[in-house]
C-alpha cells in the first residue's frame, strides 16, 4: 500500500511540470462498475469508484492521475472473503476537441494495484489500461460536465488479470481555459469630407445650384450673385462666322446645367470681338455670335424669357488689341447675371 501512495505522490508531482498546454485543471468522481476476470475465483461483478485529477498538457493532450477502488460481490472461493482491488496511475489523454463543447477522448496508462482478500494476502502489482469516452459540455456557469469511459485494466496480478471498467460521473473544473480575446472591433470608417461639387465653396448639402460654373462668385446658398459676368470658356465660332465649333457646343452643355440650376436668374449674352475690320462689322459680330449663344441654349432647355443676346463689337475689350493674345481674349462671349 505504501508502494501505491508513493505512485500517486509522484504522479501529482510531475503533473503541473509536464503542463504546458490549455490552461484546464479538473476533478472527476465516478461510480464503476466492474466486469472482473474469472481467475480471480469470485462472482466478475464488482462495484467501486474512481477519482481523476487532469490537467491540460500540451495541444490535444491532457495528464491525469487517477485512483479507484473495487469490490466483487460474493467471497473468494477459497478463503471466503471479499476481494478488494485499488490503484493508482497515471494516464495519457487525447482529446478529439478541446473540451469547451462534447469531447470524445482516448487514454493509456500505468500504475499500481493493491489486492486484497486473496490466501497470500494483500499483494501490489502494476497494471496497464486503455480507454475510451466522452466528457459533455459544460452544465451551468461553473462549467460541470458528465464524464462516462470503458476502460481495459491488464493487472500484472498472479497469473495477469483481464478486467473492465465501467465509469459514469462528474468533471469539476478546478480552473478552466481563458475565453479566446474578444475580436477587436473594426475601425470606424473615416467620415468623408463634406462634399463640393461644383467647387464654388458652398457644400452640396447647402449648394440650391449645384452646377455653378468655374470662377463664378455665389451667395451662401451657392447660387450666382447678380450683376456678375463670367467669361465663357471655350465657346469659339467658325472663322469669320456665327457658327459655334463643335467644341463650344460642347463646353455649352455646362452652361445649360449651370442655368437649369439657378432658374431664378435673368441673364444678358454678350459678344465682343477684337479691333480688327470695320467697326460696324465687328458689331453685327458679335451680335450674331450672341444670338447664336443664346439660341443653343434656348434649343437645350434653359427658358427663353431668362435670356436676351447683346453684341458690343469691340467696344468693351479686356485686354490691348495690339497683342495677338490681347486679341484673342476680347473674342469672348460673357453671360451677365442681371
Amino acid at each position: 500500500m505504501k508502494y501505491a501512495i508513493s505512485v500517486l505522490f509522484m504522479c501529482l508531482i510531475a503533473i503541473p511540470a509536464m503542463a504546458e498546454g490549455p490552461d484546464d485543471i479538473y476533478v472527476d468522481l465516478m461510480p464503476v462498475f466492474g466486469r472482473m476476470d474469472s481467475d480471480r475465483g469470485a462472482d466478475n461483478d464488482a462495484y467501486g469508484a474512481r477519482v481523476v485529477y487532469g490537467r491540460g498538457w500540451r495541444g490535444p493532450w491532457y495528464a491525469e492521475v487517477q485512483g479507484f477502488g473495487l469490490r466483487q460481490d460474493g467471497n473468494h472461493s477459497i478463503t471466503g472473503n471479499h476481494l478488494y482491488t485499488s490503484g493508482v496511475g497515471m494516464d495519457a489523454v487525447y482529446a478529439f476537441r478541446d473540451r469547451t463543447g462534447y469531447t470524445p477522448f482516448l487514454l493509456a496508462g500505468a500504475g499500481a494495484t493493491v489486492n486484497n482478500g486473496y490466501p497470500g494476502g494483500s499483494d501490489v502489482n502494476a497494471f496497464l489500461n486503455l480507454g475510451a469516452g466522452i466528457a459533455s459540455a459544460a452544465l451551468n456557469d461553473n462549467g460541470l460536465k458528465i464524464r462516462a469511459e470503458v476502460r481495459y485494466m491488464r493487472d500484472y496480478f498472479e497469473d495477469d488479470m483481464n478486467d473492465w471498467q465501467l465509469g459514469l460521473g462528474l468533471s469539476f473544473p478546478l480552473q478552466q481555459p481563458a475565453p479566446p480575446p474578444a475580436p477587436k472591433p473594426a475601425p470606424a470608417p473615416a467620415p468623408e469630407p463634406p462634399r463640393d461639387s461644383d467647387d464654388d465653396g458652398v457644400i452640396d448639402d447647402r449648394d440650391r445650384c449645384p452646377d455653378t460654373l468655374p470662377g463664378a462668385e455665389v451667395d451662401s446658398e451657392g447660387c450666382v450673385l447678380a450683376e456678375e459676368t463670367i467669361t465663357l470658356e471655350n465657346v469659339h465660332f467658325e472663322l469669320d462666322s456665327a457658327t459655334l465649333t463643335p467644341a463650344a457646343r460642347n463646353s455649352l452643355q455646362k452652361v445649360v446645367r449651370a442655368l437649369r440650376s439657378q432658374p431664378g436668374s435673368a441673364v444678358e449674352i454678350a459678344g465682343h470681338t477684337d479691333n480688327q475690320g470695320n467697326d460696324a462689322y465687328n458689331l453685327k459680330l458679335s451680335q450674331q455670335r450672341a444670338n447664336s449663344v443664346r439660341t443653343f441654349l434656348i434649343r437645350n432647355g434653359v427658358d427663353a424669357d431668362r435670356l436676351t443676346a447683346k453684341g458690343y463689337g469691340e467696344q468693351q475689350p479686356v485686354e490691348s488689341n495690339a497683342t495677338e493674345s490681347g486679341r484673342a481674349m476680347n473674342r469672348r462671349v460673357e453671360m451677365r447675371f442681371r
